[in-house]
């Protein structure tokens, strides 16, 4: 095992940490100044949904065709400004690196001279002043017990290291120092009696970094002029070439670069050129100016003897700058990042002048001689070096004049915005909004304070104070995260066109950012300005993503017809606009979305699921309802439930469980009564489309008696041929609605037969026909294709009761009118199947009806509802079967089997009841007939 000797653990520590903190914080300052940007302040793509109406299924009855429609639901996206992000670790990971350097700081200077120890614990005493430990109010609110502790956990220990262990090497004095310092911070947090006094301590140490940082970027003041300087000085050794022209360019193009730097932070003129972020140049002076500090140590007196301790303030005094520059950066406190800006570049510009006047004024007699100059460059005789410090602090009076004093309105700002933090960090927005305010009107370039304080009394309820707040910004200093919040609330408030307007004057300042383009997009939608918002996403050069997704949404919102040559993207928002599309067209997707694997959005979800399951489904039923069962249990708002609701609506009814469907809907009805029309339509749909005309007029007239409105001339039929034909005249009336062209009435007011008339008269009777009744409306109907779709309707719900030689007169009217759409052999197996003649079904048939779900699911199928009684061998299964299916069909074999099966159960009661309501549609010798037959 190898041990490594105190001198080198001693450079390592105080030298090598010092220089890896610097290069750290360096690639951090970059990192955050061209990465992260305006992080702090998140814009993020909110999402919100709206309806669209898609075809789920078609219907016929005759020569209408009408489709059963629901909701799917198109995804957008619109950038928000959200409230400032938080990140207390980060802010104490910051304050324990820059308190582990202050305590090697103060290790060293337990090894200064005497007169130079009392210069320095005097500046430390001064930066723990303002350190704002007194804010932990140890001892009372005014109480300065808080900085004695600190002072004498700190300082003490330097003096006694000074006075008494001048001997002592500097790692002993480091574990003494660090022993004592962080016992001082533990107790002043145990004593603390305010909240996360931690985090009080780690965000108020900025300050007296800031004044630390401000003295090295004196101290490298001239780092860039003088680092070239030796550089030429060394390059021309022997040649003797005049350098002297190349120094005055140099310095000459460097002054300019740091003039243009300053008229430019400062705003005062618009550059047609670029100019390099103040940040770069310290880090370019930061790096240089070592090896001219260690040539002025070798030069000069120095306050310490051994040669570490200057090179170790040097990257102690470098890495604290560029970790507090980068959380200035990284936090967003403009202020503080704009102080470090100017006073870097007024002391650049100070330091580079006097010391290019210095050089000039002492060697340029000999600075083109090719000796070796750098070895006196900075203990001249003539103007000494120390006059040269005192021209700059002078310079540095006049740039600070000619700056309007920014620097002193940015130190009260940057204060006021680091308490601030500590406040909102704390969740206690009153006090965060009332300093975060303070700071903005002390300095206004400062977007993140003004955003905060908006966002603050916001959530105080102070609505007023905020949108003041957002209009103050917008005047003075407009951000793009303000205007997007501006524009929201503004949106929220229904101010549409208010919204509008800043949106548009914010393209304006902001020309490039995608984020207001988008936004601007989707008022232009809302406005019905479709064109327009296009356009504007279609020019979206960043978040393609977003572009593309709302791009196809906007086309399916506004009816820009079927898009040829859609791209799939993985994207989910596009995605889910590509399912709406796609259904609204009647096409399958060539993708399916994972109904399983639910985002957490509920728009997402509830888009997901809605338009997924309109076009196809990948999972089974069962499992697919326990999932929606579980999402519509949740605690939430009722517009959310009411979404899954109509989503469970949706997937049963794609699986033909009719009887849950109806059964569904009206407990929907109950629900939700504000919404009990559209339910109570969409029932009379579902019930049209399998021809009970009787009970979808019902449903109509009670859609009517909750508020619905939409009447179509499809409603009219359904009430006039489901045996309310006052309801229909009177709806006709009162509505404006017209009837459907095919219906005519003579002139005393007689409806004029025809053949769709024929044919709707036969189907508001199809259930309720005894079979010797069911062939009779072919003699009345003359066109062979309401022949055919008559023929192929009984055999749809009428084909138990249809004899062999009858089966054949109406599989070759189907085959002969609607070729294409069966085979002899497909319905030959479907009469073999109804009438268990066989176990099978094809295929095709098969895939159509799904057996496997259950042949009663669909009371309306009357030929498997009795199928299914067949083949069960319990009486009572066979009851319960058949007492679902009559509380919607009105077939008379499905009642008359009720009452067969209710008989040999006991339950004459329900038997005789029955029989009572089949008088309301049979006659007496029917129903004895049917009795008899059964």
């Amino acid at each position: 095992m190898v041990v490594l000797p105190e001198r080198k653990i001693s450079s390592i520590l105080f030298k090598g940490l010092p220089f890896g903190l610097s290069l750290l914080g360096s690639l951090l300052l970059l990192g955050s100044y061209f990465f992260w940007k305006d992080g702090i302040m998140p814009v993020v793509p909110g999402i919100f949904s709206e309806s669209v109406t898609v075809p789920i299924n078609y219907y016929s009855i005759g020569a209408e065709v009408f489709s059963l429609e629901m909701d799917n639901f198109l995804i957008f996206q619109n950038f928000q400004s959200l409230a400032p992000s938080l990140f207390p670790q980060l802010s104490l990971l910051y304050a324990i690196l820059i308190w582990g350097l202050l305590i090697l700081g103060l290790t060293l200077i337990s090894t200064f001279k005497r007169m130079y120890f009392i210069v320095a614990a005097g500046l430390c005493i001064f930066l723990f002043t303002f350190s704002g430990v007194n804010g932990l109010h140890i001892g009372g609110l005014y109480s300065n017990t808080s900085l004695l502790i600190l002072l004498g956990g700190t300082l003490l220990p330097v003096i006694l290291l000074s006075f008494f262990a001048p001997s002592w090497g500097l790692l002993a004095r480091l574990g003494i120092m660090t022993l004592f310092s962080f016992m001082t911070l533990g107790i002043l947090i145990l004593l603390s009696e305010i909240e996360q006094p931690a985090l009080w301590l780690a965000e108020n140490c900025t300050f007296p970094s800031a004044l630390l940082s401000m003295l090295f970027f004196m101290h490298i003041g001239h780092a860039v002029i003088s680092s070239l300087t030796v550089f030429l000085i060394r390059l021309n050794k022997g040649t003797g070439i005049k350098i002297v022209w190349h120094l005055v360019v140099i310095f000459l193009l460097y002054f300019l670069l740091l003039i243009f730097t300053l008229l430019s932070i400062m705003g005062e003129i618009n550059l047609p050129f670029p100019t390099l972020p103040p940040l770069t140049l310290f880090l370019a002076a930061g790096f240089l100016g070592y090896g001219v500090m260690k040539l002025k140590a070798e030069q000069t007196n120095q306050v310490y003897d051994i040669p570490l301790v200057g090179r170790s303030f040097y990257w102690i005094g470098f890495a604290i700058a560029v970790w507090t520059w980068a959380k200035a950066d990284f936090t967003g406190n403009q202020p503080l990042f704009e102080f470090f800006n100017h006073t870097f570049i007024y002391g650049q510009l100070a330091l580079s002048l006097l010391f290019f006047i210095y050089l000039m004024a002492n060697f340029s007699q000999i600075i083109n001689s090719g000796k070796e100059l750098e070895k006196f460059l900075f203990k001249p005789q003539f103007f000494a070096y120390f006059h040269m410090r005192i021209g700059a602090i002078m310079a540095l009076v006049i740039l600070v004049i000619f700056g309007d004093a920014v620097v002193s309105m940015q130190i009260p700002a940057f204060s006021n915005q680091i308490t601030a933090d500590y406040y909102f960090q704390t969740q206690k927005p009153l006090e965060a909004a009332i300093l975060y305010e303070n700071s903005w009107l002390e300095y206004r370039k400062n977007p993140k304070a003004k955003s905060a304080a908006a966002h603050l009394r916001f959530q105080l309820g102070n609505n007023n104070e905020a949108m003041e707040h957002l209009y103050q910004n917008f005047d003075y200093v407009p951000s793009v995260q303000n205007i997007l919040l501006l524009s929201d609330r503004l949106h929220r408030q229904n101010k549409i066109f208010e919204a509008l307007f800043y949106l548009e004057k914010g393209l304006e300042i902001f020309p490039n950012d995608d984020r207001l383009r988008n936004n601007l997009a989707m008022l232009y939608s809302k406005l019905n300005r479709s064109q327009e918002a296009m356009d504007l996403l279609q020019d979206m050069d960043r978040e393609k993503d977003i572009a593309k997704a709302n791009l196809l949404g906007l086309m399916v919102k506004h009816r820009f017809g079927q898009q040829e040559g859609l791209e799939d993207r993985k994207d989910l928002p596009y995605r889910i606009n590509y399912l709406a599309h796609a259904n609204r067209q009647g096409n399958f997707a060539p993708f399916v979305l994972d109904s399983r694997a639910l985002p957490a959005n509920f728009h997402l979800q509830t888009a997901l699921l809605r338009n997924q399951w309109s076009n196809q489904v990948s999972y089974d039923l069962e499992e697919d309802l326990a999932q929606l069962d579980s999402l519509i249990g949740l605690e939430q708002m009722s517009f959310e439930e009411r979404n899954y609701r109509e989503t469970r609506i949706l997937r049963t009814l794609q699986e033909n469980f009719l009887n849950e469907t109806l059964k569904y809907l009206n407990g929907m009805v109950q629900s939700f009564p504000s919404s009990a029309g559209y339910y109570h339509a969409l029932a009379a749909k579902i019930l049209a489309g399998h021809w009970d005309l009787e009970k979808a007029a019902v449903d109509i007239l009670m859609a009517e008696e909750k508020g619905f409105e939409n009447f179509q001339p499809l409603h009219l039929a359904i009430l006039y041929f489901g045996e309310r034909p006052v309801d229909a005249l009177r709806i006709h009336t009162l509505k404006g609605t017209e009837f459907p062209r095919w219906m005519e009435w003579n002139q005393s007011g007689r409806l004029v037969e025809n053949e769709q008339v024929a044919f709707w008269t036969a189907v508001g009777r199809l259930h309720r026909m005894v079979p010797e009744e069911l062939l009779l409306p072919l003699d009345r109907i003359d066109s062979e294709l309401l022949r055919a779709e008559w023929a192929l309707g009984l055999l749809r719900y009428k084909l138990h009761v249809i004899l062999p030689s009858d089966f054949l007169q109406l599989k070759n009217m189907v085959m002969e009118e609607l070729p294409g759409s069966w085979t002899a052999a497909q319905l030959d197996n479907w009469y073999a199947f109804v009438h268990g003649e066989t176990e099978s079904l094809l295929p095709e048939i098969k895939d159509l009806l799904r057996p496997d779900l259950g042949l009663s699911r669909n009371a309306y199928w009357s030929p498997l509802v009795m199928r299914e009684v067949v083949g069960k061998s319990e009486i009572l299964e066979k009851y319960e079967i058949l007492q679902e299916a009559i509380q919607f069909n009105k077939d008379p074999i499905l009642w008359s089997q009720y009452v067969k099966y209710s008989r040999q159960l006991g339950l004459d009661n329900y038997a005789s009841e029955a029989i009572a309501n089949m008088r309301n549609w049979l006659t007496p010798l029917q129903i004895e007939k049917l009795q008899m037959e059964n």
